[in-house]
């Protein structure tokens, strides 16, 4: 009798630990933006574009910001912008960062980590690679080499996928699917 009490109270702990384990969504975080710390839930309600990048890019982010701030405006809806900042030290200055990314797409919201280690989680579970890189005979003195995708979420902030051909004809069919 003890066996199958013992058994049954084991079973029932794996299933919980199943069942809270795949319950969680990966793609949440807990990130600072200019006013407030916030979640992915914080933006229920809205569709969701995540983007990973830095403000000293001098290429890569602004490139896909300026395609991105284009193919939107072509779109009957207006959905919401997360820029997670890839180089949470540079870009510690909110309000300018905010302005930053402002100065691309209105609707948004620039959001830095707390620390390094948190960030490495964050765009682990997104599946983001990034690295930074010293140049030494550079005024930069350092780059950020980074994945480039766009991930898409709904306004219960489930994952619907990830936008990884940027060409602008493929982001135009992805975000008119997207934003049905």
């Amino acid at each position: 009798m003890k066996k199958k009490l013992v058994f049954s109270l084991v079973f029932l702990l794996l299933l919980l630990s199943f069942y809270v384990f795949y319950t969680q969504n990966k793609y949440d975080f807990t990130l600072i933006s200019q006013d407030k710390i916030v979640s992915l839930k914080d933006f229920k309600g809205e569709k969701l574009i995540v983007y990973f990048g830095y403000t000293n890019c001098p290429d890569v982010c602004p490139a896909t910001l300026s395609l991105l701030t284009s193919e939107l405006k072509k779109q009957d809806k207006n959905p919401k912008l997360l820029f997670i900042s890839l180089d949470i030290e540079a870009d510690k200055d909110l309000q300018k960062s905010s302005e930053w990314l402002r100065y691309f797409y209105e609707n948004s919201v620039f959001l830095l980590a707390k620390n390094e280690d948190e960030l490495r989680k964050i765009s682990k579970n997104y599946g983001v690679h990034y690295e930074k890189i010293d140049m030494k005979d550079s005024a930069l003195k350092y780059t950020v080499a980074h994945s480039n995708f766009l991930f898409l979420f709904d306004e219960n902030s489930n994952f619907l996928g990830k936008i990884s051909n940027l060409s602008q004809n493929n982001l135009k069919k992805e975000l008119s699917e997207f934003l049905r």
